[in-house]
């Protein structure tokens, strides 16, 4: 089995772009998806120290 990771920041653009990301990554590579795991995070910028939220997807293939 193997897994591909999709990690974008927490909004509705940005969820839209991930969508469109797994969809066309799905679509190219001819993968069945088998599990998915979704969870909330956080990344810290190095500069700012700032915390920004973030959506990580692991589609296990």
């Amino acid at each position: 089995m193997r897994v591909q990771t999709f990690v974008g920041k927490v909004s509705i653009e940005s969820l839209r772009q991930m969508d469109s990301s797994i969809n066309n990554w799905l679509e190219s590579h001819k993968v069945e998806p088998k599990h998915i795991v979704q969870t909330f995070g956080y990344e810290r910028h190095r500069e700012a120290g700032v915390q920004e939220p973030v959506v990580i997807t692991s589609v296990w293939y």
